[in-house]
């Protein structure tokens, strides 16, 4: 663990970036805090991370936002807690009264196996009395988390004894419809986190958390929480929803420092059914620092977070999706009619498929140059590439990316604000494809063609005729037809398996590339083509007009 970004906020809290591993994917927040109020010699709070992002995705929360990047292993996880001990030489773990250590920074705990071991390895090195592990958890159901919480009973039991272990379930509603909209998974429903409750809680135990951040407006249901949850081994807690780029993206924040009304009266009517009520307000200073459960504070992380919220409403945007990829194209075709000015003959023992760009800077949901029509066309490139292989034809592929920016990167770094660069993840042609050696091109400029080896490479393979799909439309697939028509090379673009930025842009470049540039059609006839030997015309009905 190397620790790449530290903030330190005097009588509150220290903040960590950590780095885990290689690569911008496996980056942690970790919290060195403590309760308002309460000297640090008294209860010490630490907030850990499990997961690299994570996969929940809960409409409050931003670590939630930046997608799962993959688990911590045990060691990670305790690497994490061993910091914040080294980093506190004035105080005595081995003596210290209440050590909380909560796993609830980055990641759903029980999605994480690792986590099992991670405290069994805390129990081991830490055996102390005043340790107590906390984890929250939003209770996944699924048959390989069920044995998560199986062990979790017994390391509770045989690690954690006599009230030295917390465990909170983050419910947010008494509704299960509601409680679908807030957290986006399949769990358990609330009967079925009552019975796991009863059975995981046993005399001298803490009472369970059961954790409500309601929205505005939002009380609960006295009767029905009692006439679910025993409030002998159960206690609730009411906390806001912190101002987070998800939550506000949800219009879901709902911040108080005092309990309003509503609240109160609600929690009166829950401790007359028997339960101890905890009402857990905002304090500013903890808003202002970002410590707060579902905040994140680095910028690094922050700003992940925010190019995976924007992209998320890149995709309810998105002009095409693979549901109605084939009305779509129904309709392009229609609009091409008047504009394709030959009907040319494909010939397949001189074809060879090129597949422009469909890497992670256009197909990865955390690239800020995400493009999600790119994600509709993909089964139909993927159809395209395996017909060539079966039909003993060439695949090629490009990838857009830049050693030194400076250096070759000519007017692209003018035109674009960020470059993609080599060796990054958003340089890799996507594995749903699955590109062979010798198939991948680079290139640093709009047109494939640019790429002297790939010239080379359509020499040697005899290919005179070049089948394309990828991305964009407008941009590098058709500076690459327009370079292919000025060395001779047919051209056959391909609708429904090509995608631009919008819509009118798609279509412009289509039309654009019919007229003078190229032949235009759809998936299926390329693969009809492909299937039978010898020279066929690749026409559509709607272009014999």
């Amino acid at each position: 663990m190397r620790i790449i970004e530290q903030k330190n906020l005097p009588g509150l809290a220290t903040l960590y970036l950590a780095q885990f591993r290689k690569g911008p994917d496996h980056l942690v927040e970790l919290v060195d805090t403590l309760e308002p109020g309460v000297p640090k010699a008294l209860k010490w709070v630490m907030m850990i991370s499990t997961q690299f992002g994570c996969p929940v995705g809960c409409r409050m929360c931003d670590a939630g936002a930046m997608g799962y990047q993959g688990n911590l292993d045990p060691e990670e996880i305790l690497a994490q807690i061993e910091y914040i001990i080294r980093a506190n030489r004035d105080l005595d773990v081995r003596r210290h009264p209440k050590v909380k250590i909560h796993f609830a920074r980055m990641g759903e705990p029980s999605l994480n196996p690792n986590v099992l071991e991670a405290l069994r390895s805390l129990a081991r090195e830490f055996p102390y009395p005043g340790i107590l592990p906390s984890l929250s958890t939003v209770a996944p159901k699924s048959p390989a988390v069920a044995p998560f919480f199986e062990e979790l009973v017994d390391i509770k039991n045989a690690l954690f004894p006599d009230g030295r272990f917390q465990l909170q379930f983050s419910l947010h509603s008494l509704s299960e419809e509601k409680r679908k909209e807030i957290v986006p998974i399949k769990k358990w429903d609330l009967d079925e986190v009552a019975a796991y409750g009863k059975k995981f809680w046993r005399t001298g135990d803490r009472k369970i958390t059961l954790n409500f951040a309601l929205a505005q407006g939002e009380t609960l249901d006295a009767k029905r929480l009692a006439g679910i949850f025993p409030p002998d081994k159960f206690l609730v807690k009411i906390t806001p929803i912190n101002p987070t780029e998800t939550a506000d993206l949800h219009a879901a924040t709902h911040l108080w420092t005092q309990p309003p009304d509503s609240i109160k009266a609600s929690s009166r009517e829950i401790e007359s059914r028997g339960f101890e009520t905890i009402l857990s307000p905002s304090l500013p200073e903890e808003i202002d620092a970002e410590t707060s459960c579902g905040q994140l504070w680095s910028r690094k992380l922050k700003d992940a977070a925010a190019v995976a919220l924007e992209n998320k409403r890149r995709e309810a945007a998105s002009y095409v999706t693979q549901d109605d990829l084939g009305e779509k194209s129904d309709a392009w075709m229609a609009a091409l009619a008047g504009f394709q000015r030959r009907a040319i003959p494909l010939s397949v023992p001189k074809a060879g498929l090129l597949a422009i760009d469909l890497q992670g800077l256009f197909l990865d949901a955390r690239s800020p140059a995400y493009l999600p029509p790119a994600r509709a066309i993909l089964p139909n490139v993927r159809r395209l590439v395996e017909a060539f292989r079966d039909a003993g034809r060439p695949v090629y592929f490009t990838r857009h990316a830049h050693v030194d920016p400076e250096e070759d990167g000519g007017l692209m770094t003018l035109w674009w604000r960020t470059a993609c660069l080599e060796g990054t993840r958003e340089a890799r042609i996507t594995h749903f494809l699955e590109p062979r050696p010798g198939e991948v091109f680079r290139k640093c400029r709009y047109s494939a063609l640019t790429n002297p080896s790939l010239r080379k490479a359509l020499r040697r393979d005899g290919v005179e005729e070049l089948v394309i799909a990828g991305v964009a439309t407008n941009l590098c697939v058709e500076s690459t037809v327009r370079g292919a028509f000025d060395l001779g090379l047919k051209s056959f673009v391909i609708v429904d398996a090509t995608a631009a930025h919008a819509e009118e842009l798609h279509l412009a470049a289509l039309k654009n590339m019919a007229f003078g540039f190229a032949s235009l059609c759809r998936t299926d006839i390329i693969l009809d083509s492909l299937n039978h030997t010898g020279s066929h015309r690749v026409r559509e009905t709607a272009l014999q007009a």
